[in-house]
């Protein structure tokens, strides 16, 4: 299967700067640390979704909830928030390989998954989706309508 990045099918080994190893990634810490300004200008745009996506994927159902509440609750738009898909569908998996190939920090989604709890979590992706640009918050709401 060819690899997709931001709708485009790119051929398998082209993925350039989205497949460069992260393994520089700063440590996940809270409140704060070079991490945010690490997402923020050392990663392209496929890598910052893959990271949130793969972040999504290993929450717990219970976690995904909050993270919707917490997110409906930052957009602060009720035109937005009223289109966001209820039930278990939203709370699935999301689909990793629409940006197969593209890497992300592994030792992020393992901190996120293993250390913190839910009130931190919440926090992790608030950071994350403020640093998005509004083409990429789009794409995020997207995938929730």
């Amino acid at each position: 299967e060819e690899p997709v990045v931001q709708g485009t099918v790119l051929p398998p080994g082209s993925l350039g700067e989205h497949e460069k190893p992260l393994d520089d990634a700063p440590e996940l810490s809270l409140p704060a640390g070079p991490w945010l300004e690490f997402y923020k200008d050392k990663m392209t745009a496929p890598q910052r979704m893959q990271t949130l996506v793969h972040l999504w994927n290993s929450a717990e159902q219970e976690e995904r909830v909050e993270f919707l509440r917490h997110l409906i609750d930052l957009i602060n738009n009720p035109t937005i928030s009223n289109r966001i898909k209820g039930g278990q569908e939203i709370l699935k998996d999301l689909d990793a390989n629409f940006y197969h190939g593209v890497t992300y920090p592994e030792r992020w989604v393992q901190t996120f998954k293993e250390e913190l709890v839910i009130d931190d979590k919440k926090v992790v992706f608030e950071k994350l989706y403020k640093t998005l640009d509004p083409h990429e918050q789009r794409l995020v709401i997207g995938t929730l309508t």
